[in-house]
């Protein structure tokens, strides 16, 4: 019998007939029953009513858990029957937890907590008796777990693990994490996200004169958001051989010394499928994607690098993505298609373009894309690339972007098509010619 994908898809038939009850309850693990618990669910009547055999999951998604958690509770008690947990949680709630989950559960197979307190809740080392044998994924989403570099050695099965916002008082070193992650060899997804720009390694302890890089042989995602100092340190303490998507979320900061990430890439499959690229420009964001469409030629566009960094001002924004672009320049030697796009900027008159133009940083972008033959620019930019493409004339004509052929620009752009051709006659006669396209770009 097909297994449906609510957990209650089984409800309606063991109440047809006694015949259909006592046919599914012979096979309760073959056809994965499930029983589901939420804050409303009656548990100690509800289990009464059905055979321990089948597994519980204990699920509330919910911002009006009740403080006391009375029913949430009472299904955690049963330790030996809990195979998933996905909870929103309250500081008051966390404490209970932490005494009634003090045993091991030995079919939990999915945990997920989430706290949007202000104070974020800790959950104690002696969480789940110190091990979680058969547990797949873990999710923790703004919780403090200071003991998880101890616990993640005994989860072996572990295959994701998603630490989003990371509170300050949850700070786990790079080394730490590294070592600890190192353990769960089945593992295919990480995600690593802290709350502030506090994530900060300590200078001091950066780096010993040697040391013995992880490998972590299943991971093929990889995920991160904090300071980039920190994730430099993680990478250079690590292998990922099969590694397909690497994403990242730096918080702003001058300078970007990422030399260990860039060595990382090196190391990985990811950089030889770098083919097309997408700069985007966001309200309080920017970041470059990377990747190539799958299948060749096809429409689904697969990311194997994205790089975001949180930054407000446009000409920050600009100047930011010019040294991310220059510094990982060597992996964008293969990108023959570009977009650059923006969804926002309301508040900004782009007919007034020269007032954001920094010309300079813009050819420092456009330089890290040597083999580049197809450019396409949304409407609002029209005028800033414009500008500083005419930078690249006369003498200058071929100091980057040197294989251009196409250049899309999508219809009504006659002004920008008029302003451009300077730029456009001066590949001419260079022998390079570039083609303006009043059209969308496939």
């Amino acid at each position: 019998m097909p297994v449906e994908e609510s957990p209650r898809w089984w409800y309606a038939l063991v109440h047809v007939c006694g015949r259909w009850r006592y046919i599914v309850f012979q096979s309760p693990l073959r056809l994965h029953l499930q029983l589901v618990c939420n804050a409303d669910t009656p548990v100690k009547q509800t289990l009464d009513a059905w055979p321990r055999a089948i597994p519980i999951i204990i699920e509330e998604l919910r911002s009006r858990l009740p403080l006391s958690g009375a029913n949430i509770i009472s299904a955690l008690e049963h330790h030996e029957r809990v195979s998933q947990i996905d909870l929103d949680i309250t500081n008051t709630l966390l404490k209970r937890l932490n005494k009634v989950m003090k045993k091991p559960y030995p079919v939990l197979t999915h945990f997920e907590l989430i706290s949007n307190s202000k104070s974020a809740p800790v959950l104690r080392d002696t969480f789940l008796g110190g091990s979680a044998p058969r547990l797949e994924t873990l999710s923790l989403m703004g919780i403090s777990f200071p003991a998880l570099p101890k616990w993640l050695p005994f989860c072996l099965n572990l295959v994701v693990v998603q630490l989003e916002r990371i509170p300050n008082t949850g700070y786990i070193s790079p080394e730490a994490m590294a070592t600890a992650l190192s353990a769960l060899t089945k593992l295919k997804v990480v995600h690593i996200g802290f709350e502030s720009p506090a994530s900060r390694p300590d200078p001091g302890n950066r780096f010993p004169s040697s040391f013995t890089r992880a490998v972590l042989p299943a991971l093929t995602r990889l995920s991160f958001k904090g300071a980039s100092e920190y994730f430099e340190d993680l990478v250079a303490r690590i292998d990922t051989p099969v590694i397909t998507s690497l994403e990242t979320w730096f918080f702003n900061q001058l300078d970007f010394d990422i030399p260990h990430f860039l060595q990382f890439i090196s190391r990985t499959q990811i950089s030889g499928s770098f083919k097309q690229a997408k700069l985007y420009f966001q309200d309080r964001r920017v970041y470059i994607h990377v990747g190539h469409h799958d299948p060749p030629g096809g429409k689904k566009f697969r990311i194997a690098l994205s790089i975001t960094i949180s930054c407000h001002a446009f000409d920050w924004q600009v100047g930011c993505l010019a040294q991310i672009c220059g510094k990982i320049s060597p992996f964008l030697s293969n990108v023959d298609r570009l977009l650059i796009t923006t969804e926002y900027f309301d508040n900004v008159v782009f007919s007034d373009w020269k007032d954001y133009v920094d010309n300079p940083q813009w050819l420092e972008i456009f330089h890290a894309f040597s083999a580049l033959q197809h450019m396409r620019i949304l409407p609002k930019l029209g005028g800033i690339i414009t500008s500083a493409l005419l930078e690249l004339t006369g003498e200058r004509v071929m100091d980057a972007l040197p294989m251009l052929h196409h250049l899309y620009l999508p219809p009504p752009s006659a002004s920008t098509q008029k302003a451009i051709q300077p730029f456009i006659s001066s590949r001419q006669r260079s022998n390079h010619p570039v083609t303006v396209h009043l059209t969308e770009m496939d």
